[in-house]
């Protein structure tokens, strides 16, 4: 059984339906933007990604690095999108760029559609309420490596010393993979 028909089989499962928020988390270099992608294409899902939530430089707190998750917009998420997806009221957000520290595009939410938000600190605590099922994309430290030198060699350095022990304190102190309801590698 490929991961689409595992996801597939677990929403029919729990019987979910739209207003139904899933989670894909995991790693950087994982896979979670290609499961997503393959959820999108294949099961006709809303994608959100948590990229579009960062929080701006100038509004981080000065010590966001000690801070779990420091650097993700929650409040905005939830206000802007998941309280009023779970109400069935329409609604748009606006994406977030952290390379230009600039608010982008506006982007609708289709609400009669199941809403995956992918991306790492999508199966946060704080987004339990809203949050019905959790996937943690798993994948090998030698192998993540590898995927991270392909995807960006000129960061490769400050995405091991700094991202993924950041998100490994995530993953390990709040128990994410653990809690999450399917765990898969892509």
């Amino acid at each position: 059984m490929n991961n689409i028909e595992k996801i597939e089989k677990k929403i029919s499962e729990r019987q979910l339906v739209a207003p139904a928020v899933i989670s894909i988390d995991g790693p950087c270099g994982g896979g979670k933007s290609t499961l997503a992608a393959e959820i999108e294409k294949e099961l006709g899902f809303n994608v959100l990604h948590m990229d579009d939530f960062y929080l701006p430089f100038q509004m981080r707190d000065k010590n966001w690095m000690n801070i779990i998750a420091g650097h993700m917009d929650f409040e905005r998420l939830i206000e802007n999108v998941l309280k009023p997806y779970k109400e069935k009221r329409m609604t748009n957000y606006i994406s977030y760029d952290c390379h230009s520290d600039k608010y982008l595009q506006e982007i609708p939410i289709d609400l009669d559609k199941i809403l995956v938000i992918e991306g790492s600190y999508t199966s946060h605590p704080i987004l339990d309420e809203y949050v019905a099922f959790k996937i943690f994309v798993d994948i090998d430290k030698d192998e993540q490596v590898k995927r991270l030198t392909r995807r960006n060699p000129d960061v490769v350095d400050k995405f091991l010393s700094m991202w993924v022990p950041f998100e490994n304190r995530y993953f390990e102190e709040l128990k994410i993979k653990e809690k999450s309801d399917l765990v898969v590698s892509v």
